[in-house]
């Protein structure tokens, strides 16, 4: 039997009563967390240039769809890729750890575009995403990260395509047999490379836009009879075979039915940066925070990471020292030790382009040196554990984290996620179309919450 069709089997019989307190709660803080940073992405330059570029591309199906942060309609596929792109262009979006991926910058707008498309209701969207977030997250663990990586491959980008098809699968209401061919053809739709790195260019943030659009294609097309393969995941010529060096299929049901849904297994980011900086920066805000350090007083920072961010965002050190771009500057783990430490956090205005000349942080870049760590690796990728010493003026302070601030075993609490909402949202939202928006998703799966919170997005922006 085709591994592909067992996992969805599985996935298309969660329904919208199966899922518990834990699982609403998290379709809905992670469906605000989506929006108010899709919110303030709609407002940086790849997500501006991205949308002229889709007026130019031109698309002549009904405006039916909100697109976050513009208060404006689009098409239902125009409107989920560029709410994809807002969603990834500050780098502080969701993030799965076992997948290393980005689930809620593909699924949302995957299952919002669907919603609109068949004019289904608030419990297919939430349906639909718990649908997506499990056949995401799981074709990402059994890709197995660093094996993806390896290879180059993005993840958002790969598993994400595969999630959206069966989060659109699922709100267009495809029986199993359209699902399984749906996730086939997306299989073939699969794109994404890690080239980024090289030169801080704008093609991550392309990523999600292209595996929410092509996951709803290709959702359309099973719908429409065509024909995907039967084991496009884990076939032999499938999309494990191919993406990634050391494949797990076996880990697709791993522990299925044994542990919360993997949308409540998803963590929430705390700073404006890649997921692998995250805990080390929780461990120096702690030690600035309890020794009243200040920059200046720093003389040395080691950090322990997992060797697969060595490639991502310690190498090579002397680019990583120096970022020539915001984007660089999200993916460099010296400047964000060195920004939080001289600046006391690592948010929004901490990466902008303005920021990074700051002779303070550079300075201190210099003196932040990585080490690879074998029980890190150990527990890796299920948790991303973190550790940091830095030595200023004489003595030597030590943090370190099991769980980065935003992981499930240590969320936001729901004060702070929705003064991040407010912060973020508030470029292009007033004051009462963000709390409508809040209230709205934070309530999804309530009769008539869609058609508030699509009425409250396309309010005229602020």
């Amino acid at each position: 039997m085709s591994q592909t069709r067992e996992l969805l089997e599985a996935a298309s019989g969660i329904g919208y009563d199966d899922l518990t307190e834990a699982d609403l709660a998290a379709v809905r803080t992670l469906l605000l967390d989506h929006l108010g940073v899709a919110a303030n992405g709609s407002t940086t330059d790849s997500a501006v240039c991205f949308r002229r570029t889709l007026h130019r591309v031109g698309y002549s199906a009904p405006a039916t769809a909100p697109v976050v942060g513009t208060g404006e309609s689009a098409p239902a596929a125009v409107a989920a890729m560029a709410n994809a792109v807002a969603g990834h262009s500050i780098e502080y979006d969701d993030v799965h750890n076992a997948s290393s991926s980005h689930p809620g910058t593909v699924i949302f707008p995957a299952v919002m575009a669907a919603t609109a498309l068949a004019a289904a209701g608030e419990r297919e969207l939430v349906r639909g995403a718990a649908v997506g977030y499990e056949v995401m997250c799981r074709a990402g663990r059994a890709a197995d990260p660093p094996a993806h990586y390896e290879r180059h491959f993005h993840p958002t980008g790969t598993i994400g395509a595969l999630g959206a098809a069966a989060a659109a699968g699922a709100v267009l209401g495809l029986g199993v047999d359209d699902l399984v061919s749906a996730v086939g053809i997306a299989g073939s739709m699969a794109s994404g490379s890690m080239q980024f790195l090289v030169d801080g260019a704008w093609t991550k943030r392309l990523h999600p836009a292209l595996a929410a659009r092509n996951g709803l294609e290709a959702a359309l097309l099973a719908a429409d009879g065509y024909r995907g393969t039967v084991d496009g995941i884990a076939g032999q010529r499938g999309f494990l075979a191919a993406y990634s060096s050391a494949p797990r299929p076996d880990r697709l049901l791993e522990g299925w039915g044994d542990r919360p849904l993997e949308i409540s297994a998803t963590s929430v980011k705390a700073h404006t940066c890649c997921r692998y900086n995250q805990g080390p920066i929780d461990t120096l805000l702690a030690i600035r925070s309890a020794h009243g350090l200040a920059g200046d007083e720093v003389a040395d920072v080691l950090i322990g990471v997992p060797s697969v961010a060595v490639d991502i965002v310690t190498e090579p050190a002397a680019a990583k020292r120096r970022p020539r771009s915001v984007v660089d500057a999200q993916f460099s783990l010296p400047y964000g030790a060195a920004v939080a430490l001289v600046r006391g956090r690592a948010g929004l205005a901490e990466y902008r382009e303005e920021v990074l000349d700051d002779k303070d942080v550079l300075d201190l870049a210099d003196r932040v040196r990585y080490e690879v760590d074998p029980e890190i690796d150990r527990v890796y990728p299920e948790k991303w554990r973190a550790w940091a010493r830095v030595a200023a003026g004489g003595d030597s302070f030590y943090a370190e984290t099991d769980e980065p601030k935003g992981d499930p075993g240590n969320p936001l609490t729901p004060t702070e996620i929705r003064d991040k909402f407010d912060s973020l949202a508030a470029c292009v939202y007033g004051e009462a179309a963000r709390r409508a928006i809040a209230e709205h998703a934070l309530s999804i799966g309530e009769p008539g919450s869609w058609k508030a919170l699509t009425d409250a997005l396309t309010r005229p922006a602020a």
